[in-house]
């Protein structure tokens, strides 16, 4: 069914709801224009009238199919910022073409144009669109002054030119700098989520975002979507790595662990640290033999990695512990089977994979 607003997709959204606002000033500036209809002296005709509210209409109806389909994401700047604001500089124009004894008072509507910039433009853009603007209000009062010369007061013209002139490109300074301070607060913001996801050593999941992504998995799976599965596995004997080579050769092994295991699972499945040298596997829409495919392939490319600063022939080995979500049950009652079949297999003699059933066999 079909929504004004991309239900899946959020920048599409975003950019669709900024051009909604833009969408409201062209309201403002209609609005305008009707008022200036019904002055006396008025050089807005109806005729002029219509051809410019519907132009302004299909103008932004292609805007919206753009958007809408997606066209706009093959351009540099998705968002058509700098489009939009040079669209709706050339209304502006029409808009002073037509205003007369209250040109100068209209001027104020390019600061509502470029209010719009701080969203997304540079500097340059920015000082781009200042010439645009400048230079067009220059060429339309020159046509004024051919066509209705007595619509023209000279010096009045002349000091509107110079003020826009002067404004716009410091507009544009101060413009750039706040879009610039935008980005860099953007970054800075995305730096803190990751702080706030990421294991800081291994540089996969934490165990607070493992327990969100295991919640959400069981959303899914607690209303029959598709199923999931849950692999705990534990470095063998790795408080003899520390105490024989070192605590930052021990970090190197737990780096280099996650981050090949990472490599070996899909996209849609996830690794997470668990806890000192122990690590979640959360294996999405997977039946349990697969899981235990996965978890045995883990295992053997474990047993082969070759790890920074250490001799060649040292090598590491990988104890798992496999089970399935069972439909409905708390997310830490399949942890804990987890657990049980990895402790079942260092028991065993670890390096190895054991299972745990979710129902009693």
């Amino acid at each position: 069914m079909f929504s004004f607003l991309p239900k899946d997709n959020h920048n599409q959204a975003l950019r669709i709801k900024r051009f909604l606002m833009a969408l409201g000033s062209y309201f403002m500036w209609s609005t305008f224009a009707v008022f200036l209809h019904f002055q006396d002296n008025t050089r807005v005709t109806l005729n002029v009238l219509v051809i410019s509210l519907s132009g302004i209409l299909v103008v932004n109806i292609l805007i919206y199919v753009i958007f809408r389909s997606g066209l706009n994401k093959k351009f540099k700047d998705p968002s058509l910022t700098l489009f939009q604001m040079v669209v709706a500089t050339f209304w502006t124009m029409v808009v002073v073409y037509y205003a007369d004894s209250i040109r100068s008072v209209v001027l104020l509507l390019y600061l509502v144009v470029f209010v719009f910039g701080l969203f997304k433009l540079n500097v340059w853009q920015f000082l781009f669109l200042s010439a645009f603007a400048v230079v067009n209000y220059a060429a339309v009062i020159l046509l004024l002054y051919k066509i209705h010369p007595e619509a023209v007061n000279t010096k009045i013209e002349i000091l509107n030119i110079v003020v826009l002139a002067t404004v716009l490109p410091w507009f544009s300074l101060v413009g750039g700098y706040i879009t610039k301070l935008r980005a860099q607060i953007s970054k800075a913001l995305s730096t803190i989520e990751q702080l706030a996801i990421i294991d800081d050593l291994t540089q996969v999941f934490n165990r607070r975002q493992m327990y969100k992504i295991l919640n959400d998995q069981k959303a899914l799976g607690d209303r029959g979507i598709h199923p999931f599965s849950i692999c705990i596995f534990d470095l063998d004997h790795f408080k003899i790595v520390n105490d024989t080579f070192g605590h930052s050769a021990g970090d190197i092994v737990l780096r280099t662990v996650a981050q090949e295991a990472q490599k070996n699972l899909r996209n849609i499945d996830h690794i997470a640290r668990y806890g000192g040298e122990e690590f979640i596997l959360i294996l999405t829409n997977l039946e349990i033999s697969e899981a235990m495919v996965c978890a045995e392939r883990i295992r053997e490319m474990t047993k082969i990695l070759v790890f920074e600063n250490m001799s060649e022939d040292f090598r590491i080995t990988i104890s798992v512990g496999v089970t399935e979500y069972r439909s409905g049950e708390f997310i830490q009652d399949a942890i804990n089977r987890a657990d049980k079949a990895l402790y079942r297999a260092k028991a065993n003699g670890r390096d190895r994979v054991e299972y745990e059933p979710s129902t009693a066999i």
